[in-house]
C-alpha cells in the first residue's frame, strides 16, 4: 500500500471512530410524570415490591430508593450471580409533577481462589450504559405508577 493510501485509511477510520463516539447516547435515565413527588415515591416503592425487588434503603425526605436484584440466568445483560443495584431519586417539580432519576450499577460475581473453593466476591463495574436494561425497569414500574 502506498503511504498516501495508508494515511487516507487511517484518517477515515479515525473519523468513523469519533463519529461513533459523538453519536453514542446516554441511556434514558430520567422520567418526568404528572404525579406529586410524595405519591410518586410511594408508588415506585410499591411497584418495586410487587416486582420482587429487594428494597435495600429508603429515605422519603430525600426521595431516595435503593433496590437490588441478583441475576439468575446467563444472558447478554449479565451472568448468573451478578448483581444490579438500582438507585432511584424522586424529585418534586412545580405543578404537582415529579422527576424520577434512575442509576443502575453492575457488580460482577467472580470466584476467588483456585478450583472449587466456593469463595466469591463482587467486582464493581460501575454505571450501566445499556438502554435496554434501563428500559426493562421502566417497562415494569411506569405502568404501575401512572
Amino acid at each position: 500500500m502506498s503511504q498516501r493510501l495508508q494515511l487516507m485509511l487511517i484518517f477515515t477510520l479515525s473519523m468513523l471512530f469519533w463519529i461513533n463516539v459523538a453519536t453514542a447516547q446516554d441511556p434514558e435515565r430520567i422520567k418526568t410524570i404528572t404525579i406529586s413527588a410524595d405519591s410518586t415515591y410511594t408508588k415506585v416503592v410499591q411497584a418495586l415490591q410487587e416486582n420482587g425487588y429487594y428494597i435495600a434503603q429508603l429515605d422519603r425526605s430525600s426521595g431516595f430508593i435503593q433496590t437490588s436484584v441478583s441475576l439468575k440466568s446467563k444472558s447478554i445483560f449479565g451472568r448468573d450471580g451478578d448483581k444490579r443495584i438500582f438507585n432511584f431519586l424522586v424529585v418534586p417539580l412545580p405543578d404537582r409533577r415529579s422527576k424520577i432519576i434512575l442509576n443502575i450499577f453492575l457488580f460482577e460475581r467472580l470466584q476467588a481462589g483456585s478450583g472449587n473453593s466456593g469463595n466469591y466476591y463482587y467486582d464493581d463495574k460501575g454505571l450501566v450504559q445499556d438502554d435496554k436494561i434501563y428500559q426493562q425497569i421502566w417497562d415494569k414500574i411506569l405502568p404501575l405508577i401512572q
